[in-house]
């Protein structure tokens, strides 16, 4: 009996020391993983960071630069015709200016939506602009000078009488041109005010293409004014809120890591027009949504965090640390 009670005595320690051991090795992988989590939740309110000091009156959310989104204008969105019938410039060179007047001139800004010859019916889509405002119709002149050529006569095409037994005449100099100036009415559907000036546009590498709505110069000049830029597609900023969730904090290397976010963003600003059913027909399958959320995997090189061109959506899938709604 007395050697039990010894024995047991001698044991407790032990067993108190396995114990405290076993918790202790227990608790270390729980620590490194709850400071993973918190260097990963930094992550998150760091790349949150980085998006709200994002500009967002240019570039796209989608290459990394901007808080802005941009929505493609649908083909019909936007109608575009000459002011005068084919058959008054056929097999003529010609070139073609807008009389300046007090509503297009060299100071004139905006942003055109379609023109055509006086009295033109605007798309349902302009006319959903016109409706709210912020699209109106401009009555406009336009000048057109042609140049053909004359037609010449027998003589001038070294030809002459088949009767006549003479010597042939010597050519006539060619004809001299014919030139004409004719003046057609038009309409041009010029968009104004904040809401559109900055958030309609047309992207550098798509000016000038077939299809593009070519902006009217002024009489006396090849050059529009250059407040006036056409669109084919409308842009708009978001703010970012908050972060939704996020994944783990990954070094893909010394020096790198990487991390995907999901992070809910709001428009700064929805036109009233935004809902009109012919505006929604324009933008298809895309809308002006209240909210969405902003998918992304961002790198870090240690110069801050950048979009990856990539988005791992698998790792908010298996390990990903859910924010809220």
């Amino acid at each position: 009996m007395r050697f039990w009670v010894m024995k047991s005595l001698l044991a407790a320690p032990l067993l108190a020391a396995l114990v405290t051991t076993a918790l202790t090795s227990a608790s270390v992988p729980s620590a490194c993983a709850a400071s993973d989590d918190r260097k990963a939740a930094q992550a998150a309110d760091d790349i949150l960071a980085t998006l709200r000091a994002l500009p967002g009156d240019r570039g796209d959310l989608e290459e990394g630069n901007s808080r802005r989104v941009c929505l493609r204008l649908g083909g019909d969105a936007i109608h575009s015709e000459a002011a005068w019938p084919m058959s008054a410039v056929i097999a003529s060179k010609y070139t073609a200016g807008v009389e300046p007047g007090a509503a297009y001139n060299a100071d004139t800004t905006g942003v055109l939506l379609g023109d055509g010859p006086r009295g033109m019916e605007p798309t349902p889509f302009v006319q959903a602009l016109m409706a709210a405002g912020v699209v109106r119709r401009v009555p406009v002149t336009w000048v057109v000078h042609t140049t053909h050529p004359g037609t010449p006569t027998a003589a001038q095409l070294g030809l002459h009488d088949l009767d006549d037994s003479s010597e042939p005449r010597p050519s006539e100099p060619p004809p001299a041109n014919v030139e004409a100036t004719m003046r057609f009415d038009g309409d041009l559907f010029l968009g104004s005010g904040p809401e559109i000036v900055g958030h309609f546009e047309i992207p550098p590498d798509e000016r000038g293409r077939i299809g593009a709505v070519s902006i009217p110069p002024l009489l006396g000049t090849t050059s529009p004014p250059s407040g006036v830029t056409s669109a084919s597609r409308y842009c708009y900023a978001l703010a970012p809120q908050r972060v939704l969730e996020y994944g783990p904090l990954q070094t893909i290397e010394p020096g790198h890591q990487r991390i995907t976010v999901a992070v809910l963003m709001t428009p700064e600003q929805v036109p009233g027009w935004a809902s009109d059913p012919r505006v929604l027909e324009v933008f298809a399958l895309q809308f002006i949504r209240p909210q969405q959320v902003f998918l992304a995997t961002f790198d870090n090189f240690g110069d801050g965090w950048k979009k990856f061109g990539l988005t791992f959506a698998k790792d908010l899938a298996e390990t990903g640390h859910y924010v809220g709604e």
